[in-house]
């Protein structure tokens, strides 16, 4: 039945199909040149890399970045794509809108009953030729009639679309922000506050015991169905987290007894030596592995998730000793001679605790990933057949609801201050490191800075600057009413840990635009004393009325001015307000807000 205000089509309705065209391979460059055009290929979608080019009078068929392109051949077969601008070859098709709504049929080329169909004539033809077009014109659907309606759906599926590649975006920032930070923590060339004494300089092999795999005996006939889990490389690949809890297959007692194999305790490493050479996972339960394995069990005072941390740092090294004609294999000997530079425990487990935390909020954000995906797909089954309408039958449309999410308050000063407060306990906040309202406030004061946004709400008080009325009106009250943070007093002060609404609130960082000044934060001031914020966050309100002052930016001009203030004047008595300190800080200042 086809509902009021739609019609019954085939995508040959409302959509020409061009295929494309290229010259012969003798005129390809990998280079562009005067009069060359680039000649755009389904790989291209994914990488530069293989960017080729060709001479733009042999070119016939030519795309925009903002055309709809469909990828003949697979794997996987019709990929909807688009994003380049250049000549086409003979691998993509163009689709043009007919009378249709252009992001409408970019949405409905998208439909997964569509891919489906497509997929299904493809593998029953041998050789998998690709796309037919014949059969892509043929495939039915109903549509709105009107193009307004068109227009909305296509809207609603778009905003989602965006929401998605922030959120992937996100993700990939996250993960190479984890990754610098791996390589200065686990190399010392970063500490954590509150450590500073000197490492030690050993090999693997000093720390822990190298185990091989081995193989089970295959003559056990209950040797899958047992209660040992029995791992090989294949299931460390596949599981996406720390820990692997879990395996396809299992090996019995008696088939454990009869075998090489090993049975390594719950906490072991599982490291692959052969092949996927340094891929590494923590045993969640009793495991036996096979031979590609020379799992690491840790000594005393060694902490296994720093040492987890740890291989991906040694990885390179790993592959440099790795030999073999077959496959690439690092031996137990090599393994144990690589060198390594080794905390004391207790500041082994505060950099895992760090790089732990860092790995929750990725795996986090990759679970919203996949929901945001899952609303998607079900938004499309939804819109792009009529089963929820947001145009009525009579082309008015509805009042707009919030697919994701709860509407948004107001935007004021006050309410983005808790949301920002929000994210930064959510990125700072540490069970080990107590988050205080004096850390907290001087990188509010700093992310303000890096807006260029008003500061005057900070004062010159003697922790400053201060704002009282973010603690008392503004951002803080409203971000615990909201329960998107929590205040707790210990002998210390008062100390900010993640509410139960935390997630409303990085909803908001994150719609607003506001997510990339939180992670500017931590990549500036991650690891950065409450002293050095303070030192940093005083100056910088120094220079700031020296500069409206028209006065000279120096550390003896800093100095006067603190001193001129009753409330401000006992921060030069600090040891970290010595001159040399203020001169670092003047120029961190210039480095970070100069621009």
């Amino acid at each position: 039945m086809v509902r009021k205000g739609w019609k019954q089509v085939t995508l040959g309705d409302i959509a020409l199909f061009q295929g494309g065209s290229q010259p012969p391979l003798s005129v390809f460059s990998s280079q562009k040149k005067a009069g060359y055009i680039r000649l755009v290929q389904i790989r291209d979608y994914k990488t530069d890399k293989y960017a080729t080019y060709i001479p733009e009078k042999l070119a016939k068929r030519f795309c925009k970045q903002d055309d709809i392109m469909i990828g003949r051949y697979g794997p996987p077969i019709f990929q909807i794509l688009r994003g380049i601008e250049g000549a086409y070859n003979v691998a993509l098709i163009k689709a043009l809108p007919q009378g249709v709504d252009k992001e409408f049929l970019y949405h409905t080329l998208k439909r997964e009953d569509l891919f489906e169909y497509i997929d299904l004539l493809s593998r029953r033809t041998s050789g998998q030729t690709g796309v037919d077009l014949t059969n892509l014109k043929a495939f039915e659907l109903s549509i709105p009639v009107l193009t307004d309606e068109q227009a909305t759906i296509a809207k609603a599926l778009s905003d989602v679309d965006s929401l998605i590649s922030s959120l992937q975006k996100l993700i990939e920032k996250k993960k190479a922000i984890k990754q610098g930070t791996m390589q200065e923590l686990l190399t010392g060339k970063k500490r954590l506050p509150g450590f500073s004494e000197e490492w030690s300089k050993q090999q693997l092999g000093d720390i822990c015991n190298i185990v091989n795999g081995g193989t089970p005996s295959t003559s056990i006939a209950e040797f899958w169905n047992g209660k040992i889990l029995w791992c090989t490389p294949t299931d460390i690949t596949s599981c996406s987290t720390k820990y692997i809890y879990t395996t396809e297959s299992k090996i019995t007692e008696s088939g454990l007894k009869a075998s090489s194999a090993t049975l390594l305790p719950k906490g072991a490493l599982l490291l692959c030596s052969r092949a996927t050479i340094g891929e590494v996972r923590i045993a969640g339960n009793t495991i036996c592995t096979n031979q590609g394995f020379k799992s690491l069990v840790v000594h005393q005072n060694i902490s296994n998730e720093w040492l987890y941390y740890m291989v991906h740092v040694l990885k390179p090294n790993m592959l440099e000793k790795a030999i073999g004609s077959t496959f690439l294999e690092i031996s137990k000997k090599d393994l144990a001679e690589l060198d390594i530079i080794v905390p004391e425990f207790t500041e082994q487990k505060a950099i895992a605790q760090v790089l732990s935390d860092m790995d929750s909020e990725i795996e986090q954000l990759e679970k919203k990933l996949s929901k945001y995906q899952q609303i998607k797909q079900g938004m499309m089954q939804e819109l792009l057949t009529g089963r929820i309408r947001l145009v009525d039958a009579d082309g008015k449309e509805q009042p707009k609801t919030q697919i994701l999410q709860e509407r948004q308050p107001a935007h004021n000063q006050h309410f983005d201050d808790a949301v920002m407060l929000a994210g930064i306990v959510n990125a700072f906040y540490s069970e080990k490191y107590p988050l205080g309202r004096k850390k907290v406030q001087k990188l509010l004061y700093l992310v303000r800075r890096k807006e260029q946004a008003d500061i005057s709400a900070f004062h010159k008080k003697a922790a400053g600057p201060y704002a009282d009325e973010v603690r008392y009106k503004g951002g803080e009250p409203i971000a615990q009413k909201n329960k998107y943070i929590q205040i707790k007093r210990n002998e210390r002060g008062s100390c900010f840990e993640k509410g139960v609404q935390m997630q409303q609130a990085l909803t908001y960082l994150q719609d607003w635009g506001k997510q990339g000044d939180v992670d500017w934060l931590v990549s500036q001031f991650q690891y950065t004393s409450v002293n050095e914020l303070e030192l940093l966050a005083t100056v910088d309100m120094a220079i700031c009325d020296l500069r409206r002052e028209g006065k000279e930016i120096s550390v003896a001009s800093i100095k006067d001015l603190i001193r001129s203030n009753k409330e401000w004047r006992d921060k030069l008595k600090k040891t970290y307000f010595r001159d040399s300190d203020i001169q670092q800080a003047i120029k961190k200042c210039e480095d970070l807000f100069e621009s």
